[in-house]
């Protein structure tokens, strides 16, 4: 997909570095009063890939859908299903899964809108969360993710192939801990537990990025220090702009009661929304380092224009004397015969007062270095 200059300045951060690298399609925008839950499908895009992953205490299934009427038969027969959706660009599969577990149509019409805010709503028997998960490809690449939680199934839409979700996927298939024996309202904490854990190693990370910037402001910083430094200030508020909604969204799943959320799971949520106050906290930790560190690269950069100045002026005081010296006893030096040690003289002359301005700036302390 080819971007001009004006469409890079019109993406959202939070999808810059996605738009750069690997684009997904994108369901064109229903026409200004249509009717609301308007499904539109974009003219490139193929059926998304559905993965299914049905089990109980005792048992599991794990397979990849092609026929959606499997989903149907599904539904319904086992105590928990989770089916993931990679890619939300084709609107008849979106109505069909629609369909088949009772999904609200407002909630199937934002699963296109890539530049949702994190949230979580309420419909009759099933939640509406939407979340961005975190990584770095190596640029910062932030996805929206959808969730839909009833009482038995767990559903999850993604933008484009790829996520975070393999270690829980193990988990499951592993048997271990409680979440083969827990409900589907653990599998929905479970799944976004991992987005949100997610965060704490891509916000790590540019701590080591701002260190090394740190150290190359202190020594010998150049432009590209500067254009470094911008861009990490720049995914700092991206990744903000991401985390900030999620805790009003997992707040609301902590708090307010749900008829597929049990009491047990909202204390699981609690401390995912800590944790996602602990990630707020460290990105705007980051954020004031990042800003610290633009202001001391300026003064690292204004005092080292100060020491160059310091050193062209020390030059022009070292010899505007000299040549006065020089224009006064010119015509006397041409005439060796008039004046046989007037050349001498005037070389010791220049030399001496050299040696005194120099002697004068030492003493008043211009000629030591100023580190930044």
């Amino acid at each position: 997909m080819s971007l001009n200059r004006r469409d890079l300045f019109r993406l959202p951060l939070a999808r810059l570095s996605a738009a750069v690298a690997d684009e997904p399609l994108q369901r064109p925008r229903p026409a200004p009063g249509s009717e609301p839950g308007l499904l539109m499908s974009h003219p490139e895009a193929a059926p998304p890939r559905v993965r299914v992953i049905a089990y109980g205490p005792l048992e599991i299934t794990e397979c990849e859908v092609t026929d959606l009427a499997l989903l149907e038969t599904m539904a319904g027969r086992w105590p928990v299903l989770w089916v993931n959706v990679d890619g939300v660009a084709h609107a008849p599969t979106l109505q069909r899964i629609g369909d088949i577990f009772g999904l609200h149509r407002l909630a199937l019409e934002d699963l296109g809108e890539q530049a949702q805010r994190s949230k979580a709503e309420a419909y009759d028997d099933h939640l509406f969360v939407i979340t961005r998960m975190a990584r770095l490809t190596p640029a910062l690449d932030l996805e929206q993710i959808a969730l839909f939680l009833g009482a038995d199934f767990v559903l999850t839409f993604q933008e484009r192939p790829g996520d975070v979700l393999d270690p829980l996927r193990q988990r499951i298939r592993n048997g271990h801990g409680r979440l083969r024996r827990a409900g589907a309202d653990y599998l929905a904490y479970a799944v976004i537990d991992s987005i949100v854990d997610h965060y704490f190693p891509v916000t790590e990370s540019y701590a080591d990025r701002l260190d090394d910037i740190e150290d190359e402001v202190l020594g010998r910083p150049t432009r590209d220090t500067m254009n470094r430094l911008h861009g990490v200030k720049r995914e700092m508020m991206a990744l903000r702009r991401a985390v900030w909604p999620m805790r009003d969204a997992l707040s609301t799943l902590a708090r307010d009661p749900s008829p597929v959320i049990s009491t047990e799971t909202q204390v699981y949520f609690r401390d995912t929304h800590d944790h996602v106050i602990q990630i707020l906290d460290l990105v705007e930790t980051y954020r004031d380092l990042g800003a610290s560190l633009t202001d001391l690269y300026l003064s690292a950069v204004s005092n080292r224009m100060n020491e160059i100045m310091k050193v062209l002026t020390i030059f022009a005081a070292v010899f505007i004397p000299l040549g006065f010296i020089t224009g006064i006893y010119g015509m006397d030096v041409e005439h060796p015969r008039a004046w046989w040690w007037g050349l001498p003289f005037v070389f010791g002359l220049m030399a001496g007062t050299a040696l005194v301005v120099l002697l004068w700036f030492a003493r008043k302390g211009w000629l030591a270095r100023n580190e930044p």
